[in-house]
């Protein structure tokens, strides 16, 4: 069951990186070559990640169960470049996306030290990584939101719907891992490979097409994103 889940995210991630490579080929502007490319190497980043694990490398025993580190490699490279996806959109000033990115940063740090961590002590570093969602939980909630509904005033609901799938899918994430044999041990390293792959497909590909329905939303608006906007993400 394992192997089947990850061959499904190799197929899903590199048919995604395709969909979003052409796009940022044949954009129509930079705005849209933009998205498209960030969209691009995320999918192309976790297409990797599946591979290898499908691959059978990337894990190892730790703690006494077959334990796949590389998620945590993946993650740290694809999901600041999720997040540049919504302050790109959002126009989000650097302060904020410095924070996000620190805390997601942080996030993942303390997760992998869960993930190695002999039980008990796991679930301390569980709790601080768990802490430091909450911040990315409150930044995007928050600052990041009313920031993004000051300057698209026409396009509330686009980010407000935005902000509402990237949270819910993130939030996933720290379930699956306490339900998972690294915490729990609610269910075995087959449904934790399915529930991984799930998240990682909705959360990279699907997500890839709602930032873009959010910028031909923006732009329907009549609220086009500026082209220092670069500037200020980057």
């Amino acid at each position: 069951m394992t192997q089947t889940w990850l061959w499904i995210g190799v197929i899903s991630m590199a048919l995604g990186s395709v969909f979003f490579g052409i796009g940022a080929h044949n954009a129509k502007n930079e705005r849209w070559q933009i998205l498209y490319t960030l969209n691009f190497f995320i999918c192309l980043i976790a297409a990797g990640l599946y591979l290898t694990m499908a691959l059978g490398q990337g894990v190892n025993i730790i703690n006494g169960r077959p334990t796949y580190w590389v998620r945590f490699v993946t993650w740290f490279c694809s999901t600041p470049l999720l997040l540049l996806d919504l302050t790109y959109l959002g126009k989000t000033s650097l302060p904020i996306t410095g924070s996000l990115l620190g805390a997601n940063a942080y996030m993942l740090a303390t997760g992998f030290l869960a993930t190695i961590t002999p039980k008990p002590t796991s679930y301390i570093w569980y709790i601080i990584s768990c802490a430091a969602y909450l911040a990315i939980f409150y930044l995007l909630v928050k600052p990041y939101r009313i920031e993004a509904e000051r300057k698209h005033p026409r396009s509330k609901q686009a980010f407000r719907k935005l902000v509402t799938v990237h949270l819910v899918l993130w939030t996933l994430y720290p379930i699956v891992w306490i339900l998972s044999p690294e915490g729990f041990s609610a269910f075995d390293q087959g449904l934790e490979a399915m529930s991984y792959t799930i998240l990682d497909i909705a959360s990279k590909v699907g997500f890839g097409f709602l930032s873009l329905n959010t910028l031909r939303n923006i732009e329907q608006a009549r609220e086009p994103i500026s082209e220092s906007q670069l500037k200020q993400v980057f």
